[in-house]
């Protein structure tokens, strides 16, 4: 844009240049025509100019039109020298550019900016100018009959241009005031429309941001569900397959089994989790594609809670305290699904918190939500698993790494949010969010419930 001011300037002002040299030019054209004409009236029109003193009378009646006029050249047609006023004027001739343009009759104007004197004056200290660059402007107009179409010479005028260059100072002091001013506003105008433009694209580079961010989310989810959704598939079917097998053993340990033996009883034991564990899956799966509807309180929830982990934390000496405070009614589905991620949750608390200390389970209602949280007593996560602890294969008790991550793709299917709300040296708390929607709201709910366990044989759940 700047480049762009300046060449446009600098052009106007070669423009505006030329047009005022050239002024006295045409203008002293014009006056020698009007007297050409006024004299032809009164001498004789074929002799009139043919004389070189009547030509030289003619300039110098031009030259009295036009201050500062220093010096008078006359030449004839072809372009030489024939005489001078002042008679100290050096001889000079026409170059070949301007003889053919005073032959097509128009009057030829050349600025000189520093002209040196010496070549203009035999003796330069009677012209009244002293200096070696003093700007001259030659003014070359043709002298021929009215009406003839053949040129008789030209007379040159010689004039001091210093009154010239003082204009020609005050056009570039406004033609540079004017540039700086184009230049300021088209900048400001420039610099206003490209601040608008990258504003809308720096919004809509964050727009594109956001919404690779959510991209890039939702194909974490989708791939999460997608391992988890495989994981179901092959737990079904060995679930189909072990549920017999498991009958078996646990059937041929419990006829081996001695009463001092504990090796043996600890293997029954595991043997009747495992067939429970399967028949809490096929139950559930059941009542998922089955007809059966019904609906649980939150403390008949909390109720079904304690009595599946109060035998675990006895087992471990962990005591446990499950409490309720939310009103309203759930779903045998909803409630399914709330159970197994809260039963994963409480077992994991269970493992890591220390014998005698508490693992706490408590429903509440917050604004708009269900909240169903989960602290225990344990040491925490590493800081480093903090980020990924509900991605698979991220366990820190060294199994699959897998319940986490199941019990949030469960908690995604009920349109609630499982995170990590604490983790300190002191415990965790995991909070599972449950939205509102999970109501039926056809029954109020009882009074709080408050169920307790201990290894030495704490309260249990009525």
């Amino acid at each position: 844009m700047g480049a762009t001011i300046l060449y446009g300037t600098a052009r106007l002002r070669r423009s505006l240049r030329e047009q005022m040299v050239n002024h006295d030019g045409e203008m002293l054209h014009a006056v020698a025509l009007a007297q050409q004409l006024s004299a032809e009236g009164q001498t004789n029109p074929g002799s009139w100019l043919s004389d070189r003193s009547e030509q030289l009378a003619l300039a110098l009646q031009l030259s009295q039109l036009r201050a500062g006029v220093i010096a008078v050249r006359i030449f004839d047609a072809s372009g030489k020298f024939i005489t001078a006023f002042p008679p100290y004027v050096a001889e000079a001739e026409l170059s070949g550019d301007t003889l053919r343009r005073l032959h097509a009759f128009q009057p030829v104007s050349r600025y000189e900016p520093k002209a040196d004197l010496a070549k203009l004056f035999l003796f330069r200290e009677f012209a009244g100018v002293s200096s070696n660059n003093t700007p001259l402007v030659e003014v070359n107009i043709p002298i021929h009959q009215h009406g003839a179409a053949v040129s008789l010479g030209a007379a040159q005028l010689v004039l001091d241009a210093r009154g010239l260059e003082t204009e020609f100072r005050k056009l570039d002091e406004q033609l540079a005031r004017q540039s700086v001013l184009a230049f300021l506003v088209s900048g400001s105008l420039l610099a206003v429309t490209l601040f608008w433009a990258y504003r809308r694209l720096e919004k809509s580079n964050e727009l594109l941001r956001e919404r690779t961010a959510r991209l890039l989310h939702a194909n974490h989810e989708l791939s999460l569900a997608a391992k988890t959704g495989a994981l179901g598939a092959v737990t079904a079917h060995l679930v189909h397959g072990l549920s017999n097998p498991l009958a078996n053993l646990q059937e041929f340990v419990a006829r081996g089994a001695g009463a001092a033996e504990d090796e043996w009883q600890d293997a029954v034991a595991a043997a009747r989790r495992m067939q429970e564990l399967v028949r809490e899956v096929v139950r559930v799966l059941g009542e998922e594609g089955g007809s059966d509807r019904y609906e649980l309180s939150f403390g008949e929830l909390a109720g079904i809670l304690s009595t599946k982990s109060l035998p675990k934390a006895r087992e471990v000496g962990v005591q446990l305290a499950v409490n309720s405070n939310a009103e309203g009614m759930i779903t045998n589905r909803h409630a399914n699904l709330v159970l197994l991620i809260l039963e994963n949750l409480v077992l994991n608390a269970i493992q890591v918190t220390p014998r005698n200390r508490m693992v706490r389970v408590n429903f509440s209602r917050a604004g708009g939500h269900l909240v169903c949280r989960v602290s225990d007593e344990g040491p925490g996560f590493p800081p480093e698993l903090r980020e990924t602890i509900f991605s698979p294969c991220r366990s820190t008790k060294g199994g699959s790494g897998l319940g986490l991550a199941i019990s949030r793709q469960l908690a995604n299917q009920l349109g609630a949010k499982l995170e990590l709300t604490r983790s300190s040296q002191g415990g965790c708390d995991f909070e599972l969010d449950l939205p509102l929607s999970v109501l039926t709201g056809k029954r109020a709910e009882l009074p709080v419930i408050a169920l307790a366990g201990t290894a030495h044989g704490g309260q249990t759940p009525n």
